[in-house]
């Protein structure tokens, strides 16, 4: 073979080419010159924590970031917001009037650094997701909440070895 990644004749929208990972926020604090960003760090199982920003601040309160699980969005090329290097995103879902923002959050029992599976989507993910192809964005409008406040892709749960990931309160939100 030419070298290719097992896989990549996947369609671009395929949820397993995503790696989401359950993680603890160990570390947050406001970035310096941006007021609408928590600054975190992550521990996704790697050898040391991730860095990652997310624009949650007015949403999620300090407390409500330190300590909490989450799920991340690893394989995406790391990018400075504001200046900060963020290596992820933390998934979160927004209510349809944008008004609301919360945290997906893994079941109790999911260990840090499980990758999410979606069951009925077998595949491994990438490396790195290539920001010229836009997975992410093909993927990410098919992910939503439901009535029951579980964290799907189409009608396929996030997944964790401890059952599915959930919202606090928002239903039929979007996720990204």
């Amino acid at each position: 073979g030419g070298g290719k990644a097992a896989g990549d004749d996947r369609p671009l929208g395929d949820v397993t080419r995503l790696e989401v990972r359950v993680g603890k926020i160990v570390k947050v604090w406001k970035h310096p010159e941006a007021d609408k960003l928590w600054c975190e760090e992550i521990d996704i199982g790697e050898e040391k924590p991730r860095q990652i920003a997310s624009g949650l601040v007015g949403f999620v309160p300090e407390e409500g970031m330190m300590n909490a699980r989450v799920l991340v969005l690893a394989n995406l090329k790391a990018r400075p917001l504001v200046g900060f290097p963020s290596h992820g995103m933390v998934l979160c879902a927004k209510s349809d009037d944008g008004k609301k923002v919360e945290l997906v959050r893994p079941p109790e029992g999911a260990k840090i650094g499980e990758l999410v599976k979606w069951p009925g989507h077998d595949g491994e993910p990438e490396p790195q997701l290539n920001p010229k192809k836009k997975a992410f964005e093909e993927i990410q409008p098919q992910f939503r909440t439901d009535e029951k406040k579980t964290a799907l892709f189409k009608d396929a749960p996030f997944t964790t070895s401890a059952g599915p990931c959930t919202v606090d309160s928002i239903t039929n939100g979007s996720i990204s």
